[in-house]
């Protein structure tokens, strides 16, 4: 039972505290808000006391999933309809107060579905920003500290051989494309019958500042199978923040050379306090190129430089939400949007946008994602063998959404990837996870996980010390 009357326990999981960073347990609570029903985690570590989080400004943008070995009925009760549009909530469901079991498996990432497998091909960076998740050293040219071409293709390979073909496989850093055998790289991974499509998550300076670099890109992609995730923060004051300087030009020319070069791209904001006023600012900006897919909005967490979140304020997948729906002027709609059916449902989110002769539709004015839900109600319990398959593959949603994603001409992507630190840490979302990381032992790490390890700067300290069970 939570100790306060006016809150309703929804489940119990493991957590970190953050400020030792020892394992804690976490109460995950319903609590009422100013506006609206918020989620709270309440923990309490034995030798730094209480500390608690918001997990969502809106409760209706939170989803209930734990596991548990064995089948279980639902914690909201026998013929519970909350995950059904007459329910009267059409985003998603709460309930349950169980206690989180044991972890599913020694080391889940070798078992369950790997969605996209990030593997970090540079250390260094050509940019110096303060927020960087990766904590990677600033170098370039003959000072570029990067990883040889043959380690990269057998670390790729061994996960391949492993669990079969990546569907999506992105190539990070650092800043990638300082990579001295860069193109080597992206045609190997073209020509590779094992990797289905190619992301690479870029800052954009060399697409912005290096002609030949664009003209060899071009030659050396497959259109349909490649695009650049750019960073584009879309505030000034925000991009200070987070870079350290005002990069706005470079990244609108960055994004203008990708258009010429044909190149598709999707702008990937990290949004703090200061830029979330900008969201559909951003939005209306990718909206005037036909190349620029969507947005992926990342809510800040701290890792790599960084340890909590600037300003102490912490946003959450509700906050981006709202946010959007409010500056859209009812262009965009809280319909629009659902968890995706692969992975935990708190992990990510997705929207569309339709763009039709003369603007745009709300995607929910011919989706009823309500009724593509029935995968929630599975996410209340759920077994080992859930976690091997995709949704994206094995659910109807899965089936639209990919459906979607093909009809780039018509459709706009909304995309809200809330990442995990030792704040808001939750090991149900780390058992369902399906963002995996190619460490540079050739394991598999949830993103979260390798990154609050401290990533690959740990393993150039010492190699083998964060080496995960």
């Amino acid at each position: 039972m939570s100790p306060n009357p006016t809150e309703h326990r929804l489940k119990r999981t493991l957590s970190h505290c953050p400020t030792c960073r020892e394992a804690v347990p976490a109460d995950v609570v319903k609590r009422g808000g100013e506006k609206a029903e918020e989620v709270w985690m309440l923990k309490r570590c034995q030798s730094c006391g209480p500390t608690e989080v918001k997990l969502s400004s809106d409760a209706r943008f939170y989803w209930l999933s734990q596991g548990q070995r064995e089948v279980a009925p639902s914690a909201c009760g026998a013929g519970c309809g909350c995950a059904s549009p007459a329910s009267g909530n059409r985003i998603g469901f709460l309930g349950g107060n169980a206690t989180r079991p044991l972890s599913l498996t020694p080391n889940p990432t070798e078992v369950m579905s790997t969605c996209l497998a990030l593997i970090e091909i540079v250390d260094s960076c050509n940019l110096a920003c303060p927020t960087c998740f990766a904590d990677a050293p600033l170098g370039s040219g003959e000072k570029t500290d990067f990883v040889p071409l043959a380690d990269l293709q057998s670390r790729i390979d061994g996960v391949i051989q492993r669990k079969g073909k990546i569907e999506i496989l992105q190539l990070s850093g650092g800043e990638p494309t300082l990579h001295p055998q860069f193109f080597e790289l992206l045609r190997w991974c073209r020509e590779h019958s094992g990797i289905d499509y190619v992301l690479v998550n870029s800052n954009g300076v060399r697409l912005a500042r290096d002609e030949a670099f664009g003209l060899r890109l071009r030659e050396e992609v497959e259109y349909g199978r490649f695009q650049f995730y750019l960073q584009y923060d879309g505030d000034a004051g925000a991009e200070r923040i987070l870079r350290g300087a005002n990069l706005h030009d470079l990244k609108v020319r960055a994004v203008e050379r990708a258009g010429e070069l044909g190149l598709p791209l999707t702008l990937a904001m990290t949004v703090i306090p200061e830029n979330l006023a900008a969201l559909w600012e951003t939005v209306a900006f990718g909206l005037r190129y036909d190349h620029v897919r969507g947005v992926s909005f990342q809510p800040m967490f701290g890792s790599g430089r960084v340890h909590g979140t600037p300003g102490g304020a912490k946003l959450n997948t509700a906050d981006l939400i709202l946010g959007l729906v409010d500056q859209s002027g009812g262009r965009v709609r809280f319909e629009d949007f659902t968890p995706l059916p692969c992975g935990d449902p708190n992990c990510a989110t997705i929207g569309y946008l339709l763009k039709v002769e003369g603007g745009t539709r709300s995607i929910s004015d011919f989706v009823d994602f309500g009724t593509l839900q029935g995968f929630l109600a599975d996410r209340v319990r759920y077994r080992l063998e859930d976690l091997v398959k995709c949704g994206c593959e094995s659910e109807p949603l899965g089936q639209l959404l990919h459906d979607l994603e093909l009809d780039e001409r018509h459709t706009f992507r909304l995309f809200i990837k809330p990442f995990m630190d030792g704040e808001d840490w939750d090991e149900d979302r780390i058992d369902r996870c399906c963002t995996h990381v190619i460490r540079p032992d050739g394991k598999l790490d949830s993103f979260c996980r390798y990154y609050l390890n401290g990533g690959a700067a740990v393993f150039r300290a010492k190699p083998l010390a964060a080496s995960q069970p």
